[in-house]
């Protein structure tokens, strides 16, 4: 692979990154964007917590979850960013160590948690170039 195709992978898992963060992050008064979260899985894809005895969902039951959540009240705004990243890409896996910080107000400055989220990409046309199109949101 020639680093002119190793940057464009690079630059993509970036910008899928960023939309996975965007998805799942909210002000009071909105909603996560959980149709966007989906369309960033393939359908077998899965979420793992692994604080304590892991804890493993679909991208679904992930969904639903939060949706609940949300619709209940208990969950109001929350903003999840990457603030450091590591990269490795072979083939048609990527992975990506991407340190996150966790808020439930964008403006605080402090936040809540601070962890690192391991995830892998599948490439799918240019690791999930045909999801692009759901990317771009006229609100954010």
């Amino acid at each position: 692979m020639s680093q002119g195709e190793y940057g464009e992978d690079e630059k993509q898992i970036d910008e899928l990154t960023e939309a996975l963060y965007s998805s799942i992050s909210f002000d009071e008064g909105e909603s996560p964007d959980l149709e966007m979260l989906k369309s960033l899985f393939i359908r077998e894809g899965m979420l793992i917590n692994n604080n304590g005895d892991p804890l493993v969902m679909s991208i679904n039951q992930f969904v639903e979850a939060v949706d609940e959540q949300h619709s209940r009240g208990e969950l109001k705004s929350f903003y999840e960013g990457e603030i450091a990243s590591r990269t490795e890409i072979f083939g048609k896996i990527s992975h990506r160590f991407s340190t996150y910080g966790a808020k439930f107000n964008p403006g605080a400055s402090e936040q809540f948690s601070i962890g690192i989220n391991s995830i892998q990409f599948v490439e799918v046309s240019r690791f999930l170039a045909r999801r692009f199109d759901h990317l771009e949101r006229s609100d954010r």
